[in-house]
């Protein structure tokens, strides 16, 4: 179970973030990463699913709660800091926010208002459930977008590196709310539910229309098998998370020393959602941090 969400079982627990947050900030200044072989990770690609996994996006694309995988924004070589010291000194802290990323604006001022926002079942806990995940969604879909953090790791623009980032970023939502009960799991299976949607309609607006249900299923199962493989590295073989990062998110190709930054940054943002409150997620009220010292 990852998070609540019960495609798949067999994921391990939230044990091993913290003390793997003091190895990784450790490693790069020895440049060390695990020599461990990679379980595979691969795409049956063919005909247009292929030229979309690979496709840079050079349009901006309007989905349903953010512009997910495609973006007009190029590198900036002068925001890059030096790979040697990205995500080296920051230290986590919580991500809560003042107010929900994403805010609904409710017509409850009269006496009408409020009574139709009862009855159609505004104020349930399930409707504020769904209002939170949104949120959070939003955020984390504007956060992989918009924060540079990609630019500085120096990912690729293509659809299946953008879609894997988003994917790590989901997984350190669901992790992290494993353990924040009944309330956590719904929240967890209306974020994977809604990322997955998001999925689905940045597929079809690039053109798949053949066999779309097979390569859904297929990226569905690359997130799963990506999250497993997340999940044993800090819970059973931490230090092979930089490699774990590497061959699901640089397809095995990347520079060692930003794949241990990435896992530097992950880290941080997994510490840093433990020491949020579940309130606060549950309500949308966290944003990433951004800095890349």
């Amino acid at each position: 179970m990852l998070g609540g969400v019960t495609r798949r079982a067999g994921l391990s627990t939230t044990r091993g973030v913290g003390r793997l947050w003091g190895i990784v900030s450790g490693a790069a200044a020895e440049g060390a990463v695990s020599t461990v072989e990679p379980q595979a990770l691969s795409f049956q690609e063919s005909g247009s699913f292929q030229t979309l996994l690979h496709k840079s996006c050079s349009r901006s694309t309007s989905l349903r709660t953010s512009r997910l995988y495609c973006t007009t924004q190029e590198a900036n070589p002068s925001s890059r800091a030096h790979v040697q010291s990205l995500f080296q000194n920051s230290q986590p802290r919580s991500l809560q926010t003042e107010r929900p990323y994403l805010a609904v604006e409710a017509n409850d001022k009269g006496i009408i208002g409020k009574f139709v926002l009862k009855v159609g079942g505004y104020y349930s806990r399930e409707s504020q459930l769904v209002r939170g995940s949104n949120s959070l969604l939003k955020m984390l879909l504007d956060h992989c977008e918009e924060s540079g953090i990609r630019e500085a790791l120096r990912l690729e623009n293509d659809f299946r590196t953008r879609h894997a980032f988003v994917s790590l970023h989901v997984w350190m939502v669901l992790r992290r709310l494993r353990g924040a009960g009944a309330d956590g799991k719904s929240f967890s299976q209306f974020l994977y539910d809604n990322f997955q949607h998001e999925v689905e309609m940045s597929v079809h607006r690039e053109g798949v229309r053949v066999r779309l249900s097979k390569w859904l299923r297929q990226l569905e199962d690359i997130f799963f098998g990506a999250a497993k493989a997340y999940d044993d590295a800090i819970d059973n073989h931490t230090e092979d998370f930089a490699e774990v990062l590497n061959r699901n998110i640089y397809s095995g190709k990347g520079d060692r020393r930003y794949c241990q930054a990435l896992a530097r940054y992950a880290i941080r943002e997994l510490v840093s959602l433990s020491l949020t409150d579940d309130q606060a997620i549950l309500n949308g009220e966290v944003k990433f941090s951004s800095g890349t010292k």
